[in-house]
């Protein structure tokens, strides 16, 4: 920590400095070498920019939790929305909260740190950086954005997820080494996902699918299946492949999950419309071979509404497809 002579004159702003930089900055390292281990490690996760900026917000305490807004001069009630016994500090918040544990005991490797409950947001991602590996920590880090963004929901009066729903929702739309979903031992073995779209086989017409939301994303990309199939074109003589990039669902639909079972309706609907249709095949695709339909979705979120392309592309997604496969005519 910075050392302020007593030398030296200070007036309200300066002591204003001095009493921010105490509260934000509670643990620090002396060991100039560490922090900068430390700073390279962190912004060299495999997580998305904004968990690394979410991280790094959480390694200075910068984040709006209750107690850090009433510290900047904000008439707010400390006491946290969720469990309504404890003020909300950033660590009660994204860890030590009754309605947060829960969340955290899913995780298999939880049993090795649930005895940690003393510190600042920094000491506690330190000491989960010494007993995790690399891949649990950005787990962790994961973990805490979704939990942050679910704080978030509550603290403007929406709907918020239980912890299934949470996991199931960051590990989807963020795959990684989620404890919930199986990954084959070959899949880390495989080269890098190129962005660009995957052909149907030949002979066949390929229907892709995506749905964009704000929360249950099983149900909502299995929605998107069913209205691939309700949708497919109306001159397709050929069988239809359709492409998912939702794991989860495809497996679901090729086994009739039974776990899945909020969505076990939409799953009997897809069902009785491949019976129906000339759709012999549902397909996992990375999410960057689904980039199109990706697109189309968060632009129906974004708009609110419900679109089927068939024939014509609108021209901003059009320029995407001639960019990504320059030699189509």
């Amino acid at each position: 920590m910075a050392v302020y002579p007593k030398w030296k004159l200070h007036c309200v702003k300066s002591g204003y400095r001095i009493g921010r930089e105490i509260n934000i900055h509670p643990t620090r390292c002396s060991n100039m070498e560490d922090i900068h281990k430390w700073w390279k490690m962190m912004w060299s996760m495999q997580l998305p920019p904004q968990m690394k900026l979410f991280g790094w917000r959480v390694c200075h305490n910068w984040l709006p939790a209750k107690t850090n807004l009433s510290h900047r001069g904000m008439t707010v009630h400390p006491s946290c929305d969720l469990c309504g016994n404890q003020a909300e500090t950033l660590t009660h918040a994204l860890w030590s909260c009754a309605k947060v544990k829960p969340i955290w005991k899913l995780v298999p490797w939880y049993k090795k740190c649930e005895h940690i409950n003393k510190g600042s947001m920094f000491d506690i991602l330190v000491t989960l950086k010494a007993q995790l590996n690399m891949s649990e920590f950005e787990d962790a880090i994961k973990i805490m954005w979704a939990i942050w963004e679910n704080r978030n929901r509550k603290w403007n009066n929406l709907q918020v997820m239980n912890g299934v729903q949470l996991i199931e929702w960051v590990f989807s739309a963020y795959p990684g080494s989620s404890p919930l979903v199986q990954n084959d031992k070959k899949h880390t073995l495989e080269s890098p996902h190129l962005k660009q779209w995957n052909r149907p086989p030949s002979g066949h017409i390929v229907v892709n699918c995506d749905a964009a939301m704000q929360m249950g994303a099983a149900g909502v990309e299995a929605w998107a299946i069913l209205e691939a199939l309700k949708n497919q074109p109306d001159t397709a003589a050929s069988p239809i492949e359709i492409q998912s990039d939702c794991k989860q669902i495809v497996d679901a639909v090729k086994n009739q999950d039974t776990h899945l079972r909020a969505v076990n309706t939409i799953l009997h609907q897809i069902k009785l419309r491949r019976e129906s249709l000339n759709c012999n095949t549902i397909v996992h695709v990375h999410r960057n071979n689904n980039e199109c339909a990706n697109m189309l979705a968060r632009k129906c979120l974004a708009t609110k509404t419900t679109k089927n392309f068939t024939h014509s592309f609108p021209r901003w997604l059009a320029n995407f497809c001639t960019a990504d496969l320059p030699n189509l005519v």
